[in-house]
């Protein structure tokens, strides 16, 4: 792919459909992403990347705050990180060593914004209290609502296909939050429906609304901007940390035919779905 081919949307596209929970570790509760994996990905897909880091900005505390960018041909992107301790305290007088290994994990958060990984960051990244440079990344799996008893009923519109539109989206979001934070591994395939047809029948606009700028052209951009926002970040987030690791992999292949297709073919299929319900 040359680079006047790249757009944001393609790159995010790409590398947000990569899973990097296999090459997380956990350590003293934290997850950790090596920096060198994600840049090793990265390479994968597009060889042609390169990374800086501009000049670090010293504060008058005696902090520091260092600054990295990702290129991708004609995509950049930029983000900084306040050099931290194994606390996430910012750290007076950085040593080397300091500045070194939060430089990396200033890269690693920057490949998030490019769609790297980006899922798993749940709250703020914590630094690495040991020698390696690695990128930490606090699950706060303490709000997860662990299940008292199983669910009384099967979850709440099984019956509904892919469209799913019963309701608003924020009464939907609701239910799916009370369905996850009760989810068992007696009811999670239910769990998981519900999720997947929340997102099919919500995560495009209404046919014929008006295009605004930033819009995405695909189907698959709609869908990973959907579930980055209004709640399905969080939902399957909790839905991982809960234990439903193979759930959440199963709903991304799930949802691969619907990336696949045209934004048209995808109005098609809701319509049909919408008149085949109201038959």
């Amino acid at each position: 792919m040359s680079s006047e081919d790249m757009t944001y949307e393609k790159i995010w596209n790409t590398l947000n459909r990569v899973d990097c929970n296999e090459h997380t570790e956990k350590k003293g509760g934290l997850t950790y992403l090596s920096w060198a994996w994600a840049w090793g990905m990265l390479m994968e897909h597009y060889p042609m990347a390169a990374f800086e880091f501009s000049d670090n900005e010293s504060h008058a505390d005696g902090t520091m705050t260092v600054h990295c960018t990702v290129t991708i041909g004609k995509c950049q992107r930029s983000m900084w990180l306040p050099v931290m301790n194994y606390k996430n305290a910012a750290i007076i007088n950085p040593n080397a060593r300091d500045i070194s290994d939060n430089k990396m994990r200033c890269l690693t958060k920057t490949l998030a914004l490019m769609g790297l990984g980006h899922y798993i960051y749940s709250g703020e990244d914590t630094v690495n209290a040991g020698s390696t440079a690695e990128t930490a990344v606090e699950f706060k799996s303490s709000s997860i609502q662990k299940p008292i008893v199983p669910m009384a009923e099967p979850p709440a519109q099984a019956t509904v296909k892919i469209g799913g539109k019963q309701g608003t989206l924020e009464a939907r979001m609701a239910k799916q939050k009370e369905l996850v934070a009760s989810a068992t591994a007696e009811s999670i395939d239910g769990v998981m429906d519900f999720v997947f047809r929340t997102i099919a029948g919500f995560a495009l606009p209404p046919e014929g609304a008006a295009k605004k700028a930033g819009d995405p052209d695909t189907v698959a951009g709609w869908i990973d901007k959907f579930t980055s926002s209004n709640g399905n970040k969080k939902t399957l987030i909790d839905l991982y940390n809960a234990g439903f690791k193979d759930e959440v992999k199963a709903l991304n292949k799930r949802l691969e035919p619907l990336r696949a297709l045209s934004i048209e073919e995808m109005y098609q299929l809701l319509n049909q779905e919408e008149e085949s319900e109201n038959a």
